[in-house]
């Protein structure tokens, strides 16, 4: 008993698994159209993004090129400014750090 009660499962689940590659198979049939609709998109997107990038200074997108930009900039004030002012400045940090 128990063993036609395996066989009816095994078949109840081998008649849902062709079910399911039927369903997957028209599925897919009818997604191909769209498939090529959206890979035009993306290369005109593609383009777009190529006409973009070579209109932008590619120097304004290069990041270690601004935080060095950066750096020069703080070490030039920095040399700049009196050392009492430094001073000053960090001990108010420390002051205001241990307070917190």
């Amino acid at each position: 008993m128990a063993n036609e009660d395996l066989q009816a499962e095994i078949e109840l689940l081998r008649q849902q698994l062709n079910a399911l590659q039927s369903d997957r198979e028209s599925a897919s049939a009818s997604t191909e159209p769209e498939k090529d609709e959206q890979d035009t998109e993306q290369k005109e997107s593609a383009t777009a993004l190529d006409e973009i990038l070579a209109e932008v200074d590619m120097d304004k997108l290069d990041l270690a090129a601004q935080f060095r930009e950066l750096l020069d900039s703080l070490d030039k004030d920095i040399k700049d400014t009196k050392p009492s002012t430094l001073l000053i400045v960090f001990a108010l940090g420390v002051l205001i750090g241990r307070l917190r």
